[in-house]
């Protein structure tokens, strides 16, 4: 059994000073994947929210020490306005359903 570490960076940074015994690196996987979940279940209020980038390394070491194995990431990008990308929507819809272009044909 080997003692993995997880550690938690974004706006801030939440250090494993415990870490856990796992039998090997695809365990330290699902770990750091339970922890993501966890942060996302934290919501808004989470410390990690605040960002759109965070991550979850897993090392062999507490704090800033030892050899990282694995970093689980997570982002969030925006590719349009909400906005605008649903009245876009909206107009396209109204378009092709007009009532004078069904009464035309």
């Amino acid at each position: 059994m080997t003692r993995f570490f997880f550690h938690a960076h974004g706006g801030i940074s939440v250090f494993d000073d415990v870490g856990l015994e796992l039998p090997d690196i695809e365990a330290a996987q699902a770990a750091a994947i339970e922890l993501s979940r966890q942060i996302l279940n934290e919501g808004p209020e989470g410390p990690f929210w605040q960002d759109s980038k965070w991550r979850v390394e897993v090392t062999d070491g507490p704090g800033i020490c030892g050899h990282t194995f694995l970093v689980a990431q997570f982002s969030v990008t925006r590719k349009t306005n909400i906005r605008s990308s649903a009245a876009s929507r909206s107009l396209g819809s109204r378009h092709r359903s007009h009532p004078a272009t069904k009464r035309e044909l």
